[in-house]
């Protein structure tokens, strides 16, 4: 094999022992060196995650990346749109010479950014997603430059799927147990106030609601003040 492949090779290596849990920001930016050895230049990496809302950027691993992803999602088109809600891989080989999506093309190559590759995510996780690489050089009709590209590309968005997945159930996990545990302690002080003022448990309830909006302060943060102190603002309990 020539250099170009070993090095290919090598990256391919890499990438599969990128761990699931490492966090998004350091496996783009793994992603982006490992790209720059293989492709050459300064490549640009960015994930896109489709919501009700359409297309966001979740992560990416320089700037440049995320201001073509916001033309894209500001015109309603692009490759990282498409590959994330088709499911197929995208590939502008030149953005100097690219008829689709003119509006993206022109800011990409204006940018300095000559090829776009978006990949989507793996098929049958629960999010539609896909990474998009944005390169410096062009990679024209069928050479090995641009197969180089596309096997990188391809093989890239796993560990970055893996990633942003793992990092999501990681937030979920962490917000259900944040809910668990407001609810204990809202629980806790209508027990207090319904022993203390023989409230219902609606009642005790609607006592802490009036006393958080009249403060502008938090039920979860009234509650706490109550079970840890005792304390219960007067006249505010019926």
């Amino acid at each position: 094999m020539n250099r170009p492949d070993d090095r290919l090779s090598d990256a391919l290596l890499d990438l599969g022992l990128v761990a699931a849990d490492h966090p998004l920001p350091l496996v783009l930016e793994r992603a982006a060196g490992l790209a720059a050895d293989v492709l050459g230049g300064q490549p640009a990496l960015s994930v896109t995650v489709m919501g009700p809302d359409g297309g966001s950027t979740v992560g990416t691993s320089a700037q440049v990346a995320a201001a073509l992803d916001e033309v894209q999602y500001r015109t309603g088109e692009g490759p990282c749109l498409t590959a994330a809600t088709t499911g197929e891989m995208l590939v502008v080989p030149d953005t100097a010479t690219e008829r689709r999506w003119p509006r993206l093309t022109s800011a990409a190559a204006g940018a300095g950014r000559r090829a776009v590759l978006s990949v989507p995510f793996p098929p049958g996780g629960p999010v539609a997603g896909g990474l998009n690489v944005y390169l410096q050089w062009a990679v024209p009709g069928e050479g090995p430059q641009r197969e180089r590209a596309e096997r990188f590309a391809r093989h890239a968005v796993v560990p970055v799927a893996n990633a942003h997945l793992y990092g999501r159930t990681a937030q979920q996990a962490e917000n259900l147990q944040a809910a668990l545990r407001s609810r204990a302690v809202i629980d806790q002080a209508k027990g207090i106030l319904m022993e203390r003022f023989r409230f219902t448990a609606s009642q005790a309830f609607d006592a802490l609601a009036r006393v958080s909006n009249e403060t502008n302060t938090k039920v979860r943060d009234v509650a706490e003040r109550l079970v840890d102190t005792g304390e219960f603002p007067p006249g505010r309990t019926g």
